[in-house]
Order: structure tokens, then C-alpha cells, then sequence
């Protein structure tokens, strides 16, 4: 069974299950398949009735397991094979046994008269493959048996007369019995070879398809004068790279023969060398011509933009993997306490009044104690919690003087910090059955007290507390501050950018609330963030800034300052490196539209690339004229830092507990402060601000599970300066959105 083997060694082992082959095998049907679920290989022979099957478990994965259960599951039908032999079912171990004697030749002595051309020999119940002739040898009336079997043939070496042909083949048939049993068992084992082949190259064997570019006409070099069209093909395979490029006509693409695979190429060939491989590798196109050249070159884009398409692709997924393996460690670690809810059944009411006194404690309140003694009586409350505030606080209760009637409280007017619950300020008001208004005390509702540790860092999500209830308050994880998100800029509105675009970005918000007042917050939050162009084409001048050549080597020098100068504006819409941090001195809470508005104040950090080709002139003579020549020595660069100041008003809405948006509207001011090169005396011009218009809009995938979602960015900048504009709309994923979007998830 060697030659089986050989045939799979060919071919790497790549396994499919697919529907089953068959195929008729000397008058038997046959049918092969591998079954992926169970890892299996089986044979079974078909018949009107029934399946006689024979299988084999694949029990390890490599190369030569496949193999071997292949070889035994074939050996092993073959074994079993029976075959109708002169209408007995013989094993193809029996047919070389077997006593020709029994034969009945049909042939008759008429049958030589005039004999000529060979004639068949005729047997009684012989198999369809079962093919002898006889011949006549010379004029003497000398005959002989031939087979097409060169191996059969030596050994029918008897020639015979009319009067006793039917003995001399017998006899012939005896003596080459075993290679005539040998022929009939190589023609099965052909059989199952041609049928697991089948299966293999449909079913198992996995073909590497190359991908269509482009039609492309050239000049072959037999017949330079005519262009001719080349279909181009692109398969990458083992970080290699193969073109095959296929003759073609107006109508239709040749066969595969009239084709020429080149490479391989590595993938960081540069476009000469392609150029040049594709010329010279196969001989078929026209050296030094410029139409093949560009033909050639115009491949070389297309391929590569694959190749980046891919390394795109790779690349995101590399990013998504990384954060959302960080951030569900981080999110997936032990929970920390920062203290504990206790519910209060029984709340003291005060009744409203203008005069202001002081109670006991020396805080200032606008409420008198009621002369009645009437109670809130809670039943639950439920706390709803996002950056270390009460975003929503639900009390139900009912009156200790109208015990029939269940009522339903909000903070309806703002959140409440969480240090709010052990200072006397936060009220609500209520009214009971005969009118009278009512005021009762946050923390006379809940009491937040220390449980190991005490913080007023607390974990977003949801708790409710019943009567006499003690929950412990969840603290919150480095991770829930942080947001990692990644950009890509599937429209390519940016011009001068890839559409291909990757931006990774990381956002980080500390809550601070430093002082409450109502719905005003003094110092409500600190907030950085980095974002960084991972990648953005392979276009030279992507995401960089392109300054005019320059044949001065000093770069330094008085005649090159204006080569050295470009729009301010330029240095925001190239930045590959962008990154800030705002401080929110003021913010007011609008309630009833669920925002947050905020004014913020800070610096922004950018790094711009900027390049340059350093040029030399030559002169040269052309028809006897001299002219300078201008050559490309160089091609140079450099980047830009610049910090600038900022100033906004953002709108943080958040309408529900899985969805957001941050609206902002700010100006901002960016100066060239310096290269990282000292011999570049780099500038800008127009040093207006730019205004920046731009919505984040935050959505959660799965808000039990995780809290991770996607990200939309739309937007932009407008200098006010230039009338320039940077439009961003931006599709990204977001992993841990935990400080962003209040994740609703009860805790226990």
C-alpha cells in the first residue's frame, strides 16, 4: 500500500467532512468518506440491500496517524473484497488458487478458419475484466494466447494447434495464474486509489485559491509590436507572496497551462525588484519597456494595499484581544469592599419653615420638627450608582399615620454624591393625606458606614435594600476608571489618510465631586486621555506632514526657513500621537434630560510627523546644451511636538443604563514648540484657534456580561483662522465602558 501513501504526502493535512464519494470497483460499489465529528475514516461497499462498512478512528492528530488509519482502513476492504470469478465469489487471495480446468471456452474450431485479426477468447461466466485474444503466429497453423499484461504475456509462452486450443489454454491460464490474480487485485487497488484521490483533493485537501487583481496589457517579447492582456492573480502563502498571470483573449481566460506562477516574493519586496522579477523570472514580457513598467507597477499597489488590508485586519484583532484580556483580568478580579448600605426603618419628618435654626450638631437646615411625630415608615429603597454618585434613588415607604397607602420617592431634583449620605444636606419633600408638606433627610434614610476599609469609591451598578438590610458596597477596580478603545476610519473621510486608518485610544475619568451644592458640583472630575495612530496606509506621506524639497544640506539656514514653514492646522490633522488632560471646575446637573454639563479647562499634547526630500543639482549636456538636472539625494524627516491649551463644555447624557453620549464644543490654541532634531528650525503659520465640535456615542453589547461595546466618534475640527476643516467619523470598539455608560448590574 505504499502508492497510498504517497499520494497523501503530497498534500498538507487540512481536513474537511464533506458528503461521501463513490465509485464502481470492478462491478462493486464502493463509497469513501471521513466523518470530522467522530475523527473517522470509512469504506462501505454498496448494496441493493444493505452497506457493508469498514472504519477507523483517527486517535492522534499528526500527519502520520492520518496515514496510517487511511493504509488500514483500505487494507482492510481490500481484504474483504470479493470478487465474481467465473460466478463464484472469490477473495482476491483466492482468484491465484484457482483451477482453470472448471473454465467452459465458448470458442470453436470454425473460429480459426480464415482467421486474420486477433478474436476474443470466449469463457462461460468470465468477469468484464477478464480480456485475453488469440492470434495467429504464422501459416503453419500455429496459434497463440496474448494478454495486454506484459507481465502476463511472458508466461503464455505455448502455442497450440485447432485440434487442442482448448487444452493449450487452459494450460496457458494455469501457468500465469498468480499474475492474472495479480493484475485483477492492482486494477481494485487502482480503483480505491482513483476514489480516495477523489476524496482527498474534493473533500479533505484544502486548495489554495489565488485572488483576482486585475487585467492588465502588456508587450511579450515574441511579438513586442501587439499588446496583449494578462489576467494577475495574488495568493499569499508561509509570508510569502505568488503572482500568476494568465494569457486572456476578448472573450475568455486560457487554461491554467497557458499560465506562469512568479515567486516567491518575500513580502517586504520593494517595487523595483518586483518589476524586475516579473519581467525576468518567466521571459515572456518586453525588458525596458515603460508600458510593461507601469503595467507592472500598478500590480505591485494593488498587492500591497492586500497586504496591508490584511496586516489592517491582524492588527485589530491583536488590539481587541490584548485590551479585552487586560480588562477582564482586571474585571474578573476579587471584589474589594469600600463599605456597607444600612436602610432605616423608621424616618423622622420635619415640617418646612422659612426661619432657619440649628440642631444639635451645628449644621444649618430650614426645618422644625413635627409637633404630630409622623414617620416615614421605608419598606425598600433602591440605589442606582455611576461615578461615585446616587445617580438615582428610589424610596418606597408609606406614612406611620397612612399605613394603607404605599408611596414612591426620587431624587428627582439631582444625584447625590456618596459622602452626601453622612452630611445633613440632602433633602426631598412629601406631602400626606391632608396636605401638609413634609421634609425628610438622606441620611436619616440610609446610613453608609465603614465595612474593613470605608471610600466613597463605589462600583457602578444597581443595590436595593429591604428592611433591617446591611449590603456591602462593591469598590471600585483601577479598570473601572479606564476605557480602551480602538478607531477606524471605514469612510476615509480624511483625505490625506488611508481609509484603512487604525486609532488606539485610552481614556481615563477620576470622579472627584469636591463640593456639592444642589445641582452644581465644584470639581465634579479629572480626565486624560492618549490616542495613538497604530496605522494609517502605506502611503508615504499618510499621517504626515509633506514640506517642500530643499537643495540647502543646512538645514538652517536663512534660505530654507520657508521650506520649514506650514499651517498650524496641518499639525492637528496629521498628529499621529494625541493626548490631554482637562480638569472640570463646574458642573450642572440637568435632571430631567439625564446630562451632565460640564466646563472644562486643560492642556493637549500633539506629535506631528513632517518629511522632506533632500535634492542636489547637476548639470548635465543634452544636445550639446548644458542643463541642470535635479536628483533626489534623500528622502528626510522629523517630528513635531506642540502643546496647546483647551477649553470646552461638554454634555454627558445619559439617558438609560447601557447607552450614552458626551457631546463637546470647545476651542482650542496649538504652537510648534519644538523637533527631535535641533538642526531643524521648524514654524507655523495662521496660529488661530480651532474650533472642535464632537459626539462620543457609547453603546453596551451585553450589559450583563461585560462591559464592553462599540464606540461612534463624529465630529470634527474647524480652524477659525484657514476656514480649514478635519471631519472625523470613527467606528471602534470599546472594552470597559464601566465609567462612561452606568452598567446596570445588581451586586450582592
Amino acid at each position: 500500500m505504499k502508492f497510498l501513501l504517497s499520494i497523501f504526502l503530497m498534500f498538507s493535512l487540512t481536513l474537511f467532512s464533506q458528503n461521501p464519494k463513490t465509485k464502481t470497483i470492478l462491478g462493486k460499489k464502493y463509497s469513501f468518506n471521513y466523518k470530522k465529528e467522530h475523527n473517522e475514516f470509512e469504506i462501505c461497499q454498496k448494496t441493493n440491500d444493505s452497506s457493508i462498512c469498514y472504519k477507523s478512528i483517527i486517535k492522534n492528530k499528526d500527519e502520520f496517524s492520518f496515514m496510517k488509519a487511511l493504509d488500514k482502513v483500505t487494507k482492510m476492504t481490500i481484504n474483504k473484497y470479493k470478487y465474481n470469478f467465473f460466478d463464484e465469489e472469490k477473495l482476491l487471495s483466492e482468484i491465484a488458487e484457482f483451477d482453470y480446468s472448471k473454465i467452459t471456452i465458448i470458442n470453436k474450431v470454425d473460429d480459426f478458419s480464415q482467421l486474420t485479426d486477433p478474436i476474443d477468447l470466449k469463457i462461460k461466466n468470465a468477469p468484464d475484466n477478464f480480456s485475453f485474444k488469440i492470434i495467429k503466429k504464422d501459416d503453419d497453423g500455429n496459434y497463440a494466447l496474448t494478454s495486454s499484461s506484459e507481465k502476463i504475456n511472458k508466461l503464455l509462452i505455448t502455442d497450440f494447434k485447432v485440434d487442442d486450443f482448448e487444452a493449450k489454454i487452459i494450460y496457458n491460464l494455469n501457468a500465469a495464474k498468480v499474475e492474472i490474480a495479480g493484475e485483477i487485485k492492482s486494477k481494485v487497488e487502482n480503483g480505491f486509489k482513483e476514489l480516495l484521490a477523489e476524496l482527498y483533493n474534493t473533500s479533505i485537501s484544502k486548495t489554495e485559491d489565488y485572488v483576482y487583481l486585475t487585467t492588465e496589457y502588456l508587450n511579450p517579447k515574441i511579438d513586442p509590436l501587439i499588446k496583449k492582456g494578462y489576467n494577475f492573480y495574488f495568493l499569499k502563502k508561509n509570508k510569502n507572496i505568488y503572482v500568476k498571470v494568465c494569457k486572456v483573449d476578448d472573450t475568455k481566460v486560457d487554461d491554467a497551462k497557458d499560465c506562469d506562477v512568479y515567486g516567491a516574493f518575500i513580502t517586504s519586496i520593494s517595487e523595483g525588484e518586483f518589476v524586475n522579477s516579473i519581467t525576468n523570472q518567466h521571459d515572456e514580457f518586453q525588458d525596458d519597456n515603460k508600458n510593461n513598467q507601469t503595467a507592472i507597477e500598478k500590480v505591485y499597489y494593488m498587492i500591497l494595499t492586500k497586504k496591508q488590508g490584511e496586516k489592517t485586519k491582524e492588527l485589530k484583532k491583536e488590539i481587541s484581544d490584548s485590551i479585552t484580556s487586560i480588562f477582564q483580568k482586571i474585571e474578573n478580579a476579587k471584589n474589594t469592599y469600600s463599605g456597607q448600605f444600612v436602610i432605616n426603618k423608621n424616618v423622622p419628618l420635619f415640617i418646612k419653615n422659612d426661619k432657619k435654626i440649628k440642631n444639635n450638631v451645628g449644621n444649618k437646615k430650614s426645618h422644625v420638627e413635627n409637633e404630630n411625630e409622623i414617620t416615614l415608615e421605608i419598606d425598600s429603597v433602591n440605589i442606582r450608582f455611576f461615578n461615585n454618585r446616587a445617580d438615582n434613588i428610589i424610596v418606597v415607604g408609606h406614612l406611620s399615620n397612612d399605613e394603607e397607602n404605599t408611596r414612591v420617592f426620587t431624587n428627582r431634583f439631582y444625584s447625590l454624591p456618596l459622602r452626601e449620605f453622612n452630611h445633613r444636606n440632602q433633602t426631598n419633600t412629601l406631602f400626606d393625606k391632608e396636605g401638609d408638606s413634609y421634609t425628610y433627610y438622606y441620611d436619616d434614610v440610609i446610613d453608609f458606614l465603614p465595612y474593613k476599609k470605608f471610600n466613597y469609591a463605589v462600583k457602578n451598578g444597581e443595590i436595593k435594600l429591604g428592611e433591617k438590610d446591611s449590603i456591602k458596597a462593591v469598590e471600585r477596580k483601577i479598570g473601572d476608571y479606564f476605557t480602551g478603545i480602538f478607531f477606524s476610519d471605514f469612510l476615509g473621510l480624511n483625505t490625506n489618510n488611508s481609509n484603512s486608518l487604525i486609532v488606539a485610544e485610552g481614556r481615563i475619568r477620576i470622579p472627584w465631586n469636591l463640593r456639592n451644592y444642589g445641582r452644581q458640583t465644584l470639581f465634579d472630575n479629572i480626565t486624560a486621555y492618549a490616542s495613538v495612530n497604530l496605522f494609517s496606509g502605506f502611503e508615504d506621506n499618510s499621517r504626515k506632514i509633506e514640506l517642500d524639497d530643499t537643495l540647502d544640506a543646512d538645514e538652517t539656514s536663512e534660505a530654507n526657513a520657508q521650506n520649514f514653514t506650514t499651517d498650524n492646522f496641518n499639525l492637528l490633522t496629521n498628529n499621529n500621537i494625541d493626548a490631554g488632560i482637562l480638569v472640570t471646575p463646574y458642573t450642572f446637573e440637568w435632571k430631567g434630560a439625564s446630562t451632565f454639563i460640564h466646563l472644562r479647562y486643560g492642556l493637549r499634547f500633539i506629535r506631528t510627523g513632517a518629511e522632506y526630500n533632500l535634492k542636489e543639482q547637476n548639470t548635465i549636456l543634452v544636445d550639446n546644451t548644458p542643463t541642470v538636472q535635479e536628483t533626489i539625494v534623500e528622502r528626510k524627516g522629523f517630528q513635531v511636538y506642540s502643546i496647546g491649551q483647551e477649553a470646552e463644555v461638554n454634555f454627558e447624557i445619559r439617558p438609560q443604563s447601557s447607552v450614552g453620549a458626551d457631546v463637546t464644543v470647545g476651542l482650542n490654541w496649538f504652537r510648534a514648540n519644538g523637533t527631535n532634531k535641533n538642526d531643524v528650525d521648524f514654524s507655523t503659520t495662521n496660529n488661530s484657534p480651532n474650533l472642535k465640535v464632537m459626539a462620543n456615542i457609547y453603546a453596551l453589547t451585553n450589559s450583563e456580561d461585560s462591559n464592553s461595546g462599540v464606540y461612534f466618534r463624529l465630529g470634527g475640527h474647524y480652524n477659525l483662522g484657514s476656514y480649514k476643516v478635519f471631519p472625523q467619523i470613527m467606528v471602534g470598539y470599546a472594552t470597559n465602558l464601566s465609567s462612561f455608560v452606568n452598567k446596570l448590574k445588581k451586586e450582592d
